[in-house]
């Protein structure tokens, strides 16, 4: 039996506890209404704004040609050429005082006749645009037409939809380099039955400020529609193609295409010029002419086959939109005819459920037989700016394909009253444009855009590419 003591000690303790846990919890409660000093470790941390760099564009040049009389190797691409015509070249920025220099590239295929590739630099600041585009008509020999084309910037990957290397028709693959650092390029070349496997198609060197000419037909001989992918490594090329036709005896065109946009499951194609359908239809019934009707031409990247809905919205108001489905063939390239049209302008949107590449061609030939091919292009949000080089009736064609309307100004940047317009949703229109002129363009809704040419035996095209992203100011951290 425990002493009295003992019971007396335990008590002490027990109470001296519950003294000490009393404290305890009043000081912890106390402390949440008293103003302690704070203290926070940070991460050592900068902002640093980048120097805008320079902007440059690249121009692919006159049109091109096969030297006759030349005996060099013409295997794998490499024929000796001669240039053919004189390009209209126009470029302008926003703001309109930015200083741009121009530069020729080398040509080391060996070009006599004239004039050289261009690239076009405008020295960096924020929120300066860059432009520029060219413009070439020639009547010599079996190159016959107009081939206008935009100066785009230059890049690592790229999608050429355009040509043909059946009998009379011929096509160049224009690689331009206009950086400080060679490119290495790559051709991934499809057609009607696929992949085409040819030597030569990888490993091609581009030099610095220079551009190299490769014929189509060296590569993948009797292709009816080439859709082409480029890479590049080390330096970033502007991949261009120029194709021309000659039916039987007679030229049929030229035309000069920049890439289109990359595989995705919408693509839009504005200012699409279908004209001549009934002259084209009856042509049409001769072989020779079988490519002079408007088509549309689709390549899917994967092996899934692709289910396509294909909208032509036209320009004019009240015309209602024509709505056909395609199936097209995962790895191939498949050209759809359109469907019967009236003589307009349309906008030609193709959904798919896989990712899809398409460009469109049409013709005209009232008073002289040419053609052009249109690509798909991205949307353009905010200001945008554009040239015209030279050529009949240019025009500025728009596509909303949003659900909003938007509020469009046209601004001549040289001088000269602004052109306002709405373009309704889901809807297209056009804007007569003067030659020769740079011109800013502010949108309150994302916008598809093209500037078209049309006149006797003229047609001719080009998309408005974005400028690049400006340079964002970026955090650096301690490690």
């Amino acid at each position: 039996m425990a002493s009295r003591s003992s019971v007396a000690r335990t008590s002490v303790r027990l109470v001296t506890s519950v003294v000490v846990l009393a404290l305890g919890v009043a000081t912890v409660a106390s402390a949440a209404f008293l103003d302690l000093p704070q203290y926070a470790a940070g991460v050592p941390s900068v902002t640093v704004t980048p120097e805008a760099s320079d902007q440059t564009r690249v121009c692919p040049g006159p049109a091109v040609q096969i030297d006759g009389s030349a005996t060099a190797d013409r295997a794998q691409g490499s024929p000796s050429l001669v240039s053919v015509g004189a390009p209209v070249l126009q470029a302008g920025a926003d703001p309109s005082s930015t200083g741009i220099t121009t530069s020729e590239l080398e040509t080391p295929d060996s070009r006599p006749g004239g004039a050289l590739p261009t690239s076009l630099t405008a020295t960096g600041a924020d929120g300066t645009l860059l432009a520029g585009s060219q413009s070439v008509q020639v009547s010599e020999n079996d190159l016959v037409g107009l081939a206008s084309t935009e100066c785009a910037e230059a890049a690592p990957d790229s999608w050429l939809v355009a040509g043909a290397t059946t009998t009379g028709r011929t096509s160049f693959v224009l690689l331009s380099n206009p950086s400080d650092v060679l490119a290495t390029v790559t051709l991934g070349i499809f057609g009607e039955t696929g992949l085409v496997s040819a030597p030569g198609t990888s490993g091609i060197i581009v030099q610095p400020h220079s551009q190299r000419a490769l014929s189509l037909a060296g590569f993948a001989p009797n292709l009816v529609s080439p859709v082409i992918h480029v890479t590049s490594a080390g330096g970033s090329v502007l991949a261009s193609l120029q194709s021309s036709v000659v039916r039987l005896l007679t030229p049929g065109g030229i035309d000069v295409v920049g890439p289109t946009s990359g595989p995705a499951l919408t693509q839009t194609i504005s200012g699409v010029q279908v004209v001549s359908t009934s002259a084209i239809a009856e042509r049409a019934t001769d072989p020779a002419s079988s490519d002079l009707p408007a088509t549309l031409r689709v390549y899917v990247p994967g092996a899934e086959s692709a289910t396509l809905t294909v909208t032509l919205r036209s320009e004019t108001l009240g015309v209602a939109d024509a709505t056909v489905n395609y199936s097209a063939t995962g790895g191939i390239v498949t050209e759809f005819p359109f469907p019967s049209l009236t003589d307009d302008t349309y906008a030609v949107t193709v959904s798919s459920d896989q990712p899809i590449v398409a460009g469109a061609r049409s013709a005209v030939v009232s008073g002289g037989v040419d053609y052009a091919w249109y690509q798909s292009s991205p949307l353009l949000a905010g200001s945008f700016v554009f040239t015209t080089a030279e050529g009949p009736n240019p025009k500025l064609q728009l596509v909303n394909t949003g659900g909003t309307d938007g509020a469009v100004t046209v601004t001549p940047n040289a001088g000269g009253a602004p052109q306002t317009l709405t373009v309704a949703a889901g809807s297209a229109t056009g804007v007569p444009l003067s030659n020769a002129t740079t011109y800013t363009v502010a949108t309150s809704a994302p916008l598809t855009a093209s500037v078209g040419y049309l006149g006797d035996g003229l047609i001719s095209a080009f998309a408005v590419s974005p400028a690049s992203p400006l340079a964002s100011p970026i955090t650096l951290y301690r490690g």
